[in-house]
């Protein structure tokens, strides 16, 4: 579980920052070709953005996909041809400890398998997709507001997302303390916020946490999920036709005053 619950969450974390800096970059891409202005004349600014984030988010869930039926395979195959190990080779592998030979006399690789595929994976694998998109969607948007508001400095982008970088970051460091106490409050309460939620919940889910907090953690941030959309595309509308002006995040929360 506690191996599960690592590789989840740096996923996670890598997914982030690759599928967010994927839509900043296209964003950027589009602003400073002037593609977007052609663009927006057909359509209303949240529909580009969304689409964008859309069609990345797809990417993302082929490539989910795709490994969701390439890891049962390869564990298959190494449950085949993984040999036992025998009681006296573990105790030697040990560095001498003492070690009940009953205790580890069926222990072997194709046992850890067998482990693995025991885990409630009709819960693991929705769950983990919701959180998924939500994640995705959370700071994609995020991604796509700041990359809406960088000129032709691209030194701007850094600037802009460092905010954005020190929550995800807080949330990955987060990840080790929860795993070695998965139902404690620090757990409990990094599961139930929306920003760190999509790292920590999936992370917890091979320890069997209450259901009312899967529950309420996906509610929490599906709610979050539509208020950071309605946000950021308050920003987006003006970044996007903005040229020749260094903006910083004061001015980005002066533009969600601005009406339609």
């Amino acid at each position: 579980g506690t191996a599960l619950g690592a590789i989840i969450g740096f996923m996670m974390y890598l997914v982030i920052f690759i599928y967010g800096s994927m839509v900043m970059r296209s964003v950027m891409e589009e602003k400073l070709s002037r593609i977007v202005e052609v663009m927006v004349s057909s359509v209303r600014p949240i529909q580009l953005m969304m689409g964008k984030l859309i069609g990345v988010g797809g990417v993302g869930l082929t490539q989910l996909a795709i490994w969701a039926v390439l890891i049962p395979i390869v564990l298959l195959v190494l449950a085949a041809l993984l040999p036992g190990v025998e009681p006296g080779q573990l105790a030697n592998m040990n560095s001498g400890i003492e070690i009940d030979p009953k205790a580890v006399e069926d222990f072997s690789g194709k046992q850890i398998i067998a482990a693995i595929f025991n885990l409630k994976w009709w819960l693991i694998l929705p769950v983990f997709i919701i959180f998924f998109l939500g994640g995705y969607f959370i700071y994609s948007s995020l991604f796509a507001a700041m990359g809406s508001a960088i000129s032709e400095d691209m030194g701007e982008g850094q600037q802009l997302m460092l905010p954005i970088v020190i929550v995800v970051l807080i949330a990955f460091y987060m990840l080790f303390p929860v795993l070695a106490n998965p139902n404690g409050t620090l757990a409990i309460f990094a599961s139930l916020f929306p920003l760190f939620s999509p790292i920590i919940m999936p992370a917890r889910l091979a320890f069997d946490p209450p259901w009312w907090q899967i529950v309420l953690s996906i509610v929490i941030m599906l709610a979050t999920v539509w208020f950071f959309i309605w946000l950021t595309s308050r920003i987006y509308r003006v970044g996007i036709l903005m040229y020749g002006k260094k903006v910083t995040i004061r001015e980005m929360i002066k533009w969600l005053r601005y009406s339609e």
